[in-house]
Parts: structure tokens; sequence; C-alpha cells
């Protein structure tokens, strides 16, 4: 079997201590350390991010690591920064809240050669919690992040990858331009590893299921088992809806009251259906019910703002997110 070489990119804001956690992870993988780099890149974070990842790498000089420090918030920024640092063939993104097993490379590794046609990998994700959630949250996991497409190893086209285990041909995803925006703290823009999707799907590349390749996405009950983070996770959902419309399928400003009408409609329909479910006693349904009525209102505003502040639509359509190679980047170290 073929060892191809990784370039591991972890973008991170905030979060020095679950960075080291998977950091930790990322030193401790069964793959040859020739075979694989690991890059930190810190967007802008505002606690002790950089002292704690420098203190890392030099503690840690088994595994080539590298840091990088983006001041431009935003996580496509970062991960931009990340890509043309990067030297290897196989470019491979996990959040710094993530935990991997010791046989993450090697099994991603492992569905790679399974065709040489495959243009990305998508590995599994499990939500860790740091103490034991309520129930509810149950339905809701995909919304941090879990992905399963069963036990077998596969690849066909449009399979979705997580930007959490996603891995894919360094040559491929500048072709297709990158990722779309996406987070700004804690805030949508844009749809993200979801637009980046779609244009593989459109270019019918097909994507492998690595499910023994597995990233613990860590979770705190506190804030992340809570009705206001679903909402919001629902809320930036919507906001791609608007975003796709303008910046990404340029479908003019005639779509985007049509579909802000729509959402408002929408919205109106489940504030009944949440009434109903409320008098019915349908704890369950009323929980529902909010969320679809975030993920429709937070598109109002949105589009609102699209067709009424200029600097805006600008900064949506400009494309300077998108990944341009060059030959001093290629070999940036």
């Amino acid at each position: 079997m073929r060892l191809r070489k990784f370039s591991v990119i972890v973008t991170t804001y905030n979060r020095a201590e679950t960075l080291v956690k998977c950091l930790d992870s990322l030193c401790a993988q069964d793959y040859p350390k020739s075979h694989y780099e690991v890059i930190i890149v810190n967007n802008n974070s505002t606690d002790n991010t950089e002292d704690v990842s420098l203190k890392y790498i030099a503690d840690h000089p088994g595994t080539e690591i590298k840091y990088y420090f983006v001041p431009r918030a935003g996580q496509v920024y970062a991960r931009q920064i990340g890509i043309l640092a990067s030297r290897n063939e196989i470019l491979s993104f996990t959040d710094d809240d993530g935990l991997l097993v010791p046989e993450w490379i090697s099994e991603i590794n492992k569905v790679f050669e399974m065709s040489e046609d495959i243009a990305g990998v998508a590995g599994k994700i499990d939500v860790k919690w740091d103490t034991t959630p309520p129930d509810w949250i149950s339905d809701y996991e995909e919304q941090l992040g879990k992905l399963d497409y069963g036990k077998e190893e596969k690849y066909e086209v449009g399979l979705y990858m997580n930007a959490g285990n996603l891995h894919i041909k360094k040559d491929v995803l500048i072709d297709v331009g990158g990722f779309n925006p996406e987070m700004v703290g804690e805030w949508l823009i844009g749809d993200g590893e979801t637009g980046l999707w779609l244009r593989l799907k459109k270019r019918n590349l097909p994507i492998g299921w690595a499910p023994k390749a597995v990233m613990y996405h860590c979770q705190i009950v506190d804030k992340n088992a809570t009705e206001e983070d679903i909402k919001r996770r629902f809320m930036n959902n919507g906001i791609c809806i608007p975003y796709n419309i303008y910046a990404i399928d340029r479908l003019g400003k005639r779509k985007l009251i049509f579909n802000m009408l729509y959402s408002a409609k929408q919205s109106i329909r489940w504030r009944i259906r949440m009434l109903k479910y409320f008098l019915a006693d349908n704890e369950k349904s009323v929980r529902y019910a909010k969320f679809r009525i975030a993920f429709y209102q937070a598109q109002i505003p949105y589009t609102l703002r699209i067709i009424t502040n200029r600097e805006f639509r600008t900064a949506l359509i400009k494309n300077d997110w998108k990944v341009i190679q060059t030959s001093k980047a290629a070999t940036a170290s």
C-alpha cells in the first residue's frame, strides 16, 4: 500500500486547552512521522493560544508542527493560510476541539487507496460530551457535526464531508476554489464545506467514507446541549440560503426578495404549529418548531442587509477567500 503524505490543518479560535488535547491525539498517530505535518492556524484568538502552541511545538520535536497567526476574523481565511502553507498531497482538516483515534490518518490513507479517482474522504464523527447531556440533544447531534454512513468503507459521488474530519487532494481543493466563507467568531456568513461539497458533486468527483477514522467532537453540556446553541446553529444554516442565492448562484435581488417572503411565510406557519404543539403539551415538537422558526427568521434580516448595505454586498462577492496557489506559497514552511 502506498503511503501518501498528509498535511493536517487545525484552525483554532480561543480554545487553547482543547487544542492541546487535539494536538496530543495527532502526535499519537500510528502513521510514519515523516509522512505527515500538522499546521496550527490561530484565527485571531484573544486567549493564550499562541503561547500554548509555541510551547507545544518546542516540547514535541518528534512531530513536524507549524504555527501561523491570522489576524483577519473568519475561518475561511485561516484555512486559506493553512492550505497555502501545506506541502503535502492530502490536506486533512479537523477542529481544535476534536480528538482523533491513533489510526486516523492510516484509515484515511487506506480509503484513498481504493481508487485513484477518489477526490476526498469523509471520516466518522461522534460527539463526546463532558458530562451526561439531556436526552433531547441526541436528536440534534448532527448539528454538532455528527456524521455516520455506516460500518463499510465505500466511495461514491455526493457523499458529504464535514470539515471536522475532511480529507481532500490538495490539487483538487485548489482547482475547485477551496471552502466557501464560513465562521466569523461564533456566527456564519456563508456555507463553508457545503459550498465545497456542492462543487465536488457538480464535477462528479467521488468521495470516500472511512468509518474507522473517527474524530470525537468534544462538546460542553452547559454550552452546547442548550436550546440557545442549537437555535444559533439553525439560524446559521438558514443564513446560508440567501448567501448562496446572492454570492454563489448570483440569482439577483429579485430571487432574494422572493426567498425572504417565503421565509417570512414559513416562519408564521411554524409559529402556528408551535402554538398547537404547546396546547397539546408536546414538548419535543415545540422545541423543533422553535428551531425551524429560527431557521427561517434568520434569513430575513440577513437578506435585508444584502439589499440595503452595499459594503456587505461587496464583501460577499469579492471572492478574496479563494485559494490561489503560487510556487512561493507551495514551499512555505
